[in-house]
């Protein structure tokens, strides 16, 4: 049709035959080499579309890890030795207003479905239950695996293990290597909560002969397995999710810091230690293979650290398990070659909560950030791009819903109530009115310190004195705390009776929010094929995992 339509427009009444000749020869010549071209301008073509695609869809690394203090970084704390996480910051973007969970599950439920954890999931699921992600929901992994994503994840899931629906592998993963509970020993990989049997899976079945290794060794040496493994004609994401720097307060001895003479706070740092070196050996992997140039990658705690174990969140009040700073604002940065050259080296201020990164890597890969699901919450996530990138200097984000009990609005924060933990050192009985059993206190820049007694479990909040330079948690009226964080990001000014007013607006906000809260379990799945603890285990050849085989959701089998 093409040539048709070219003779009757290049008729030969219009040029003498010789020209009409040299013409059509030029044509043939012309059109063999646009439908036909060389094998090395093909080769040079496919080799500038590869280049093409990763530019648009680069290299997503994901590291979180477990329980680790705002302090206990060497970019916010200079006795810390991390020296690759602290180049890292310095070369990317440190980011000031990071928001999780107050603990582990909701986090990791939250960051992967890309709903806040009053939509997904506010509970720590212990042990083979129901819980963790809706099955009903898209993660992160299955959006970008579509778009042409190879996808791996390595490390803590905690995300449900109820059946084989909840693992990695069928929820979008193409690699797992990595536990399925909320922790176990890190020798070992025996786990306390799945009634002391190994709980270590590799993609659909227990990774039989793989326990025994120093789990930040064990993930962190599979992490650069896979990135110098990887075919780069694809783009990567990898959700590295360490345990280290959560109890059992364990590690081998070469990252012990001899100068360190309290041992609690040397083996917390030293944890730390080995995941510098492991995050080190993958970002160095990533450039060898030529990657970096094309990668972004963000870092960052689940939580904040448990003070009244062995990390510190200084200056932030109180730690994990709380809505207060200490508990939710972690110690996390981003960096990469996609980090454009204006914002290295630069700190952001502005709010961020895990959930975003969801829409964030979506849409930089291609993917659609939406996951409409009937009778389900959509994404809450936010893009965020546009503010890393420097294109805009304002987060789009204005209200963190922290959780059920904590919400940020501008510059205010609102906290239900402060923690009670039952704890050594707590009156016997009446540890919920003890003043020394709050977990809202604020610890000095050393900590723990030599004398912190700790007794069985590390925990030694019955010691916070100022003999010590730490301040015991003041509380929050019946009314809640109110803080402006802009002024006393601290939290050590609560404001609700100079300002009735905004304590209204923020506590009728949350009690707004509370009534739109779903969780997993309110809907949850059912479930077929199932076993015991004890046959499971049986199966599994002294392995822990999912009960069951199959399931569908509620609506199906009801309608």
């Amino acid at each position: 049709i093409l040539f048709e339509s070219e003779v009757l427009f290049f008729s030969p009444v219009h040029f003498p035959v010789p020209v009409m000749y040299k013409f059509w020869c030029i044509l043939s010549v012309t059109m063999a080499l646009l439908l036909f071209p060389p094998y090395e301008a093909t080769q040079q073509q496919e080799a500038q579309q590869v280049n093409n695609n990763n530019k648009r869809q680069p290299n997503i690394i994901m590291m979180l890890v477990d329980d680790l203090g705002y302090h206990n970084v060497g970019f916010h704390n200079p006795l810390q030795i991390s020296p690759n996480i602290d180049r890292l910051s310095a070369e990317g973007i440190t980011l000031e207003s990071h928001y999780t969970y107050l603990f582990c599950s909701p986090t990791r439920s939250s960051f992967l479905s890309g709903r806040l954890p009053i939509h997904v999931n506010e509970e720590n699921p212990e042990g083979v239950v129901k819980g963790g992600i809706d099955l009903r929901m898209t993660l992160i992994s299955d959006k970008l695996k579509q778009v042409g994503y190879d996808t791996a994840t390595l490390g803590k899931w905690h995300c449900g293990t109820y059946c084989d629906g909840n693992l990695p592998v069928n929820r979008g993963f193409n690699k797992h290597l990595g536990f399925l509970g909320g922790g176990e020993d890190h020798f070992t990989q025996i786990s306390g909560s799945m009634e002391n049997y190994v709980d270590l899976w590799h993609r659909h079945e227990p990774a039989w002969g793989r326990n025994g290794t120093y789990s930040c060794y064990l993930y962190g040496q599979q992490a650069v397995q896979w990135v110098e493994q990887h075919n780069t004609s694809k783009p990567l994401f990898m959700y590295l999710a360490f345990h280290d720097t959560h109890r059992p307060y364990e590690v081998t001895d070469n990252f012990r810091d001899p100068r360190v003479k309290e041992h609690f706070r040397q083996t917390m740092q030293a944890m730390l230690t080995c995941v510098d070196e492991a995050t080190g050996n993958v970002t160095t992997a990533l450039k060898r293979k030529g990657m970096w140039d094309n990668t972004l990658l963000v870092w960052s705690s689940d939580n904040g650290g448990p003070q009244y174990n062995d990390a510190n969140n200084y200056p932030l009040r109180g730690g994990k398990g709380s809505n207060f700073q200490g508990g939710v604002r972690t110690a996390a940065f981003v960096s990469g070659g996609l980090v454009p050259k204006n914002m290295s080296g630069t700190t952001l201020h502005e709010k961020i909560h895990v959930c975003d990164w969801y829409t964030t890597f979506a849409k930089l890969g291609g993917a659609d950030p939406n996951d409409p699901v009937k009778n389900l919450p959509d994404v809450d996530g936010m893009d965020m791009w546009s503010l890393l990138s420097g294109q805009n200097k304002s987060s789009p984000r204005h209200e963190v819903p922290l959780s059920s009990g904590g919400l940020i609005m501008g510059d205010w924060k609102y906290v239900t109530k402060t923690l009670y933990r039952k704890r050594e050192g707590c009156q016997r009985g009446r540890w919920r009115h003890d003043p020394l059993c709050k977990m809202g206190y604020w610890t000095p820049p050393v900590w723990p310190v030599a004398d912190c007694g700790g007794g069985k479990n590390n925990d030694c909040p019955h010691n916070c004195s100022k003999e010590i330079g730490c301040t015991r948690d003041p509380g929050c009226p019946p009314s809640g705390c109110l803080f402006n964080l802009k002024d006393d990001p601290l939290e050590k000014h609560e404001l609700s009776k100079e300002h009735p007013k905004k304590l209204t607006e923020m506590q009728n906000r949350l009690a707004q929010l509370v009534a739109g809260r779903f969780q997993t379990t309110d809907s949850d799945a059912v479930f077929s094929e199932c076993v015991t603890f004890k046959e499971m285990v049986r199966r599994n050849k002294g392995f822990a995992g999912p009960l069951c085989r199959k399931w569908r959701p509620k609506s199906e089998v009801q309608g």
